[in-house]
C-alpha cells in the first residue's frame, strides 16, 4: 500500500526559518542603514510585499535545461561566415545579412559556447509572454542572452537539424534598415533547405508558448 507524502510549512520559528533569519539579518547589517533609513525601510509600504516576492521567487527549483549544442563562436568576420554559409549550402535571407551589416552585430572574442534549446513554457510561463518577459526570464534563471555573432554560428554547427524544426535565438535586437527589432532565426523547411534568417521580434510582443529560443547557459 503507497503511503501519502504529506509536506510540511516551514515558519519563521523553523529552522529552515531562522536560517532565512540569519541570512537576512546579515544582509540587514551590511546595508548600514541609519536611523532615517531604518524608519523608511520599515514604513515603507511596498517592502513587506517586495520581499515575499523575493522569497517566493528564490525558492521556486530552477529547470534544468541540457546542453543542446556545444560550438565555438566569435571571431569570424561577416564575410567569413557568409562565405562558409554559402559553401555549406545554407541560404541567408536579405534581413539577415542586413543585421550583420549594422554597428551592433559585432563577431566578438572567440570562445566554446554552451546552449540550450527551450520551449516558451520550459521557462516556466503558462500564458503568451512578451519578449521582454523571456529575455529576462532566462537572465533571471542564471543564463546569458545570445550574442550577435551566435546566430550564425550556430546556424553553421547545426548539420543535421531535422526538417520543419525552427527556433529563434534570444538575444538583444538589432535594429535593421527598415527600422524594425530583429534577431536570428534558424530552420530547416519542409524541402530540405537550411536557412539564416532575421525576422521582426518587438520587446512587446507575444510568443506562443510552444515557440522555441536558443540562449546561453550559465558558466
Amino acid at each position: 500500500m503507497q503511503t501519502a507524502l504529506t509536506t510540511s510549512i516551514v515558519t519563521a520559528d523553523s529552522p529552515k526559518g531562522l536560517k532565512a533569519g540569519e541570512v537576512f539579518r546579515a544582509q540587514y547589517n551590511k546595508a548600514g542603514l541609519n536611523d532615517d533609513g531604518a524608519q523608511f525601510l520599515n514604513e515603507h509600504p511596498e517592502w513587506a510585499a517586495y520581499l515575499l516576492t523575493g522569497i517566493r521567487k528564490f525558492s521556486a527549483k530552477s529547470p534544468v535545461f541540457p546542453v543542446y549544442l556545444e560550438i565555438e563562436t566569435g571571431g569570424k568576420s561577416k564575410d567569413e561566415l557568409l562565405v562558409e554559409m554559402k559553401s555549406g549550402s545554407i541560404s541567408i535571407s536579405d534581413l539577415a545579412k542586413d543585421i550583420m551589416s549594422k554597428p551592433a552585430w559585432v563577431p566578438g572574442e572567440r570562445a566554446t559556447i554552451k546552449f540550450a534549446h527551450a520551449k516558451v513554457r520550459d521557462l516556466g510561463f503558462t500564458k503568451n509572454p512578451t519578449t521582454a518577459l523571456i529575455w529576462a526570464r532566462i537572465q533571471e534563471l542564471g543564463h546569458s542572452l545570445c550574442e550577435p555573432a551566435d546566430g550564425p554560428a550556430i546556424r553553421l554547427a547545426l548539420k543535421d537539424q531535422r526538417r520543419g524544426d525552427y527556433f529563434w535565438t534570444a538575444m538583444n535586437q538589432i535594429t535593421d534598415s527598415g527600422g524594425n527589432p530583429s534577431v536570428f532565426y534558424v530552420d530547416r523547411n519542409g524541402g530540405g533547405e537550411s536557412w539564416l534568417s532575421a525576422p521582426w521580434v518587438d520587446s512587446g510582443g507575444e510568443w506562443n508558448l510552444g515557440d522555441g529560443v536558443v540562449f546561453r547557459l550559465r558558466k
